[in-house]
């Protein structure tokens, strides 16, 4: 089997201090990606909801037709 290998440990200020220059390195998108894509998915869950919506009166509409409700 492989050896483990020992990590050592970190004080909080320290892995603070790692967190944020990690952070630093991330390519953050640009605020109007950000817009874009918030108004892309809020449009795409509207339209998912009324499809939804839809799919479910017809259903019912369906079924109490057969049932004769």
């Amino acid at each position: 089997m492989a050896d483990k290998v020992k990590k050592k440990r970190v004080g909080p200020f320290t892995f603070l201090r790692q967190v944020r220059a990690e952070g630093n390195k991330v390519t953050w998108t640009s605020r109007q990606e950000t817009v874009q894509a918030t108004i892309f998915v809020v449009v795409m869950s509207v339209l998912i909801a009324l499809f939804l919506f839809a799919a479910d009166f017809l259903i019912n509409l369906f079924v109490k037709a057969i049932t004769g409700l």
